[in-house]
C-alpha cells in the first residue's frame, strides 16, 4: 500500500465546542500530558516490542507484492465493487503501485529472483478513528468540486482526487516503529556458490537477529562456515546486498538498520529509544474514502464506483510468461514457479548445483579410407572414451572400408570443469585379443555443436560433438553465470516476469464493462427523468 502524504482527516483540531480538549498522560515521555485530536478515540499507551525477526521467503515478485497487505488488519475490499469471484487467484489488486513493487517487479523480467523479507516491529501506542471524524479542509474542498455525474467524460476528475488522496483512509492504528528489509537473491547465482535460497534466508535471519541482540548461536556458527568457504569472506548481508529497506518511525542515520551489527552495533538500540517521541503508523485497518461521505448521496455512490474502477484499472493479472518444461512440476502455491526433482544436475529451483555442468552428446558418424586387412576390407568399430574411461563401443561393420555407424553416445550431464576430453579409437576386428588399432585422436569439449574429423593412420573418422550448457551457465566450459531474461517480445507487455495489466477482455468476463456501466447509469437517469 502506498501512502499519498495528503491529509484526509483533520488531526489538528483538539478543542470541543465548549473549549475543552482531551488530555492523556504519556508514560513513555515522563507522563507528559498530550492533547488528543477530536477525530481520535480509544487512544492508549501499549508497549509491545518483539525481539524476534519475522522472516518470509518469496520465489516471485508477485508473491512478494501480494504479501505487502500483511500490515492491513481488515478486509480493505469491503463495500467496494471488486468482488472478483473465481478469478481472484489470478488478480493482484493491492500494492501494485507501491515502492516495494517498483523495487522488485521490474528486475524479475531480467533474471530469476527470489526475495527474502526480514522485519521487526515495536508498538508504543494505539488508537481508533472516530465514526464521525473531522475532514481535512483540502479533502472536503476536493470532494465538493467533483462533478455531479460520474461518466466517461468526468472519470479523470474523480481519478485526480484519488491520485491526490488515495483510495482508503486509516481507521485503526498501531503506532511505534517497524523495519522491513527485502533482499533480492539471484537464485541460480546463489546456487553456483553452493547456497540455496533457504540457506541465504536463514543466514540473513541470523545476522538480523544479531543486530537486535536476539542471536541464534547455532545458525550463526553454520553460516560462518559457509562464509569461510567463499572467496569474498564477507557477511551474507554484504554478499547479498541488493536490498529494499523501509524504516517507519524513529530516527536513524543507518540505512541498513537490520544488518548493522558489524558496522554500528548500537544503531538498532539507539533507533528504539527515539520511537516514543517519533512514532509512526506500522499496522492499521482501512476503509474506502467514500465511507466518509453522507450516505445515500450521489457523490458517495459516484466516488465508490470511481474507486472500484480505479483499483481494477491499476490491478495486475498473473499470467505465467513461460511454462515449466515437460516433466517439471510447478509450485502448488505459486504456479509460475517451477520445481525440479530427481535431477542431480540441478536443485529444487531448477538451478545448476555447480559450474561446468553440461549435457554431452557424441555422434560417431562414419569413416572413410580405412585399411585394416591385406586380403579383405576392414571389420571396423570405434571406442569412445571420456576423461580416460571407455564409455561406448560401436557395432562392428564387417568388410567395409567406408563404414557408416551413425551411432549416438549420450553421456548425459557431465562436469566439464573436472575434465573435458573425448578420445576416439578406430579398430579393425580380428580375434578380439589381437584387434588392430587403426588410429586415435582426442578432442577437448566446449559448448556448442561441432562436426569434425580425425586423421587416422589410414583413413578418416567423422564425428559430431554436441555440448549444451546447463541452465544459467555459459562460456566454453559452462563455468560462467548467465542471466535468464524473459522473452523480449513480452517484456514491454509485462510489469513483472509473470504479471501484466488486467486485459479488458478479463474485465468484461468479470462483468466490469466500465463504459457499459456508464451507459446503464445514464439510461436509468433518463428513465427517472
Amino acid at each position: 500500500m502506498e501512502r499519498k502524504g495528503a491529509f484526509v482527516l483533520d488531526m489538528n483540531k483538539w478543542e470541543n465546542e465548549n473549549k475543552t480538549c482531551m488530555l492523556c498522560s504519556n508514560p513513555y515521555m515522563e507522563n507528559k500530558k498530550q492533547k488528543v485530536p477530536l477525530s481520535v478515540v480509544d487512544w492508549r499507551p501499549n508497549h509491545s516490542c518483539s525481539m524476534k525477526v519475522v522472516s518470509n521467503l518469496h520465489r516471485s515478485s508477485e508473491s512478494l507484492v501480494s504479501s505487502s497487505t500483511s500490515s492491513v488488519n481488515n478486509n480493505w475490499k469491503v463495500n467496494l465493487n471488486v468482488n472478483v469471484g473465481a478469478k481472484g487467484g489470478s488478480l493482484m489488486l493491492a500494492g501494485t503501485n507501491s515502492k516495494l513493487a517498483e523495487y522488485s517487479m521490474g528486475k524479475t523480467k531480467n533474471d530469476k529472483f527470489s526475495f527474502t523479507s526480514q522485519s521487526i516491529s515495536c508498538e508504543y501506542y494505539s488508537y481508533r478513528v472516530s465514526g464521525t471524524p473531522k475532514l481535512h479542509q483540502e479533502f472536503s474542498k476536493a470532494v465538493k468540486q467533483l462533478p455531479k455525474i460520474y461518466s466517461p467524460e468526468s472519470k479523470q476528475r474523480f481519478y485526480k482526487l484519488i491520485d491526490n488522496f488515495g483510495t482508503h483512509y486509516i481507521t485503526k492504528v498501531k503506532l511505534g516503529g517497524s523495519v522491513q528489509s527485502v533482499t533480492s537473491i539471484r537464485q541460480c547465482q546463489a546456487s553456483l556458490q553452493g547456497l540455496s535460497v533457504e540457506e541465504v534466508q536463514m543466514c540473513l535471519d541470523a545476522e538480523a537477529s544479531a543486530s537486535i541482540k536476539a542471536e541464534i548461536k547455532t545458525e550463526v556458527k553454520h553460516c560462518q562456515k559457509d562464509i569461510n568457504k567463499m572467496e569474498s569472506k564477507t557477511s551474507f548481508s554484504g554478499l547479498f546486498n541488493d536490498r529494499f529497506t523501509e524504516i517507519r518511525g524513529g530516527h536513524t542515520s543507518e540505512p541498513d538498520l537490520l544488518f548493522s551489527a558489524d558496522k554500528d552495533p548500537s544503531a538498532y538500540k539507539e533507533w528504539l529509544t527515539t520511537l516514543p517521541q517519533n512514532p509512526d503508523i506500522f499496522e492499521y485497518s482501512l476503509d474506502s474514502l467514500h465511507e466518509l461521505l453522507p450516505t445515500n448521496t450521489p457523490t458517495r455512490k459516484n466516488l465508490q464506483s470511481a474507486i472500484s474502477h480505479y483499483i481494477l484499472e491499476k490491478g495486475l493479472w498473473k499470467n505465467c510468461s513461460d511454462r515449466c518444461q515437460a516433466g517439471i512440476k510447478s509450485d502448488s502455491k505459486d504456479p509460475c514457479v517451477c520445481q525440479c526433482h530427481n535431477d542431480p544436475a540441478v536443485n529444487q529451483d531448477c538451478c545448476p548445483t555447480r559450474k561446468g555442468m553440461a549435457r554431452v552428446i557424441i555422434t560417431v558418424q562414419r569413416a572413410s579410407g580405412l585399411w585394416g586387412d591385406h586380403t579383405t576390407a576392414t571389420d571396423g568399430y570405434v571406442k569412445v572414451s571420456f576423461n580416460g574411461k571407455m564409455r561406448e563401443r560401436t557395432p562392428v561393420i564387417n568388410n567395409n572400408n567406408n563404414p557408416h555407424w551413425a551411432m549416438t553416445v549420450d553421456l548425459g550431464t557431465q562436469d566439464l570443469s573436472a575434465g573435458n576430453k573425448v578420445r576416439f579409437e578406430v579398430w579393425d576386428q580380428d580375434n578380439n585379443w589381437d584387434d588392430d588399432l587403426l588410429g586415435a585422436c582426442q578432442q577437448d569439449l566446449s559448448a556448442g555443436v561441432k562436426e569434425d574429423l580425425c586423421a587416422l593412420q589410414h583413413g578418416r573418422l567423422f564425428f559430431k560433438l554436441e555440448v549444451k550448457c546447463g541452465p544459467h551457465l555459459s562460456g566454453g566450459l559452462c563455468t560462467d553465470y548467465e542471466r535468464s531474461p524473459m522473452s523480449q517480445s513480452l517484456k514491454k507487455l509485462y510489469v513483472s516476469r509473470h504479471a501484466h495489466p488486467i486485459p479488458k477482455a478479463i474485465l468484461l468476463e468479470m462483468g466490469y464493462d466500465i463504459d457499459a456501466q456508464f451507459r446503464k447509469c445514464s439510461a436509468n437517469r433518463q428513465d427517472e427523468g
